[in-house]
């Protein structure tokens, strides 16, 4: 009956840890409703391309600031003979007009009436294509004509890419999220006016979740040259953890939660292993905790984590098949959350 429990909840681990993000209008369009607040954190390197990336940004730097964007739109405002409809991102002084589909969303242009600056891509800037996966990538040229002061005219120039160029686990500190897709887009254009030109270069990294709407990291870095100048580098990144998720896909979940509906949750790397395994879970409030390792058939081999209260938060460990013995082989890792029970199947090479 053990074993029987344990293969049932590796099924379910299995079922989880195979799935594939893929963006799409239903899940993660454009869509007008509450106001969302994103909190700026100090930049990080967002690592690199590939599947099976591992991010472990727990030890992410807040720097106090925050951003309250709002998404309106208006059924009136569908464009004729087309499914599309204006949608208004408004977000720190600016609105964004986009047409969004069932296929994507293109950016129109942008009013901020505190600069007196409007821009009107007459090519707009395709934003997302939907659906949307893991080695999928498009690009555009775009244009446009901005206007500063009402008389001030600037001509818009670029090429806008985007690529989903790598997937994995995101470990943030107050959770995990396993199926993570980085979303990469690098924008390239020239502004040119009567006051000389600016050479811009943008790249924004972007993760998205299961579960999430919009992204739940995004870290950008944008250079600026003015008229042959020095380039100037300014590098940010924002959190927006404050989304509902229901997905089963999205591990973890949000402390200020309040409830006993909370998972925990577990990830464990590398896997295959060689030497060593490393295990990571967060908890989402203190509760007793044991970690107890378990050969191919089911039978007990060793507690690896003694029975104990724990606090709230990320916890880590390493398992060291030299010390431990561990001939090559598959094994269980079984985690007990008080009554909550989690089971990883890692494989010795």
């Amino acid at each position: 009956m053990k074993k029987t429990y344990i293969l049932l909840l590796f099924s379910i681990f299995l079922s989880n840890a195979f799935a594939q993000v893929t963006l799409n209008y239903t899940n993660n369009g454009l869509l007008p409703g509450n106001p969302s607040v994103t909190t700026e954190i100090v930049f990080i390197d967002p690592g690199n391309t590939g599947e099976n990336q591992l991010w472990d940004f727990s030890g992410i730097q807040y720097t106090g600031k925050t951003t309250v964007s709002s998404i309106t739109g208006d059924e009136s405002l569908k464009m004729q003979g087309t499914n599309e409809k204006n949608v208004i991102l408004s977000e720190d002084g600016y609105a964004y007009n986009y047409l969004s589909s069932e296929t994507g969303y293109k950016e129109k242009g942008y009013v901020n009436s505190g600069k007196q600056l409007t821009l009107n891509y007459t090519e707009p800037v395709i934003r997302m294509q939907y659906p949307f996966s893991y080695g999928q990538h498009f690009s555009n040229p775009f244009a446009g004509v901005a206007m500063f002061n009402d008389n001030n005219r600037i001509d818009v120039t670029g090429a806008y890419t985007v690529s989903a160029d790598a997937s994995g686990t995101l470990i943030l500190p107050d959770r995990i999220l396993k199926n993570t897709l980085r979303v990469k887009t690098s924008k390239q254009f020239l502004q040119t006016g009567m006051c000389g030109s600016i050479q811009s270069n943008l790249v924004k990294y972007c993760w998205f979740a299961a579960g999430y709407r919009y992204p739940v990291l995004t870290l950008c870095v944008t250079e600026n040259i003015y008229s042959g100048k020095d380039p100037v580098i300014v590098k940010n990144g924002w959190l927006n953890l404050d989304q509902h998720s229901t997905d089963a896909l999205t591990v973890g979940v949000d402390p200020k939660t309040q409830g006993e509906t909370g998972e925990n949750s577990v990830i464990v790397f590398p896997n295959p292993f060689t030497e060593k395994v490393t295990y990571n879970y967060f908890l989402r409030k203190q509760v007793p905790v044991m970690v107890e390792l378990f050969d191919m058939s089911g039978k007990f081999n060793l507690r690896i984590e003694q029975k104990q209260l724990q606090p709230e938060g990320l916890h880590s460990g390493i398992l060291d098949a030299s010390v431990l013995g561990l001939p090559p082989g598959v094994y269980y890792l079984r985690f007990m959350f008080d009554k909550q029970v989690l089971v990883s199947k890692i494989v010795k090479i």
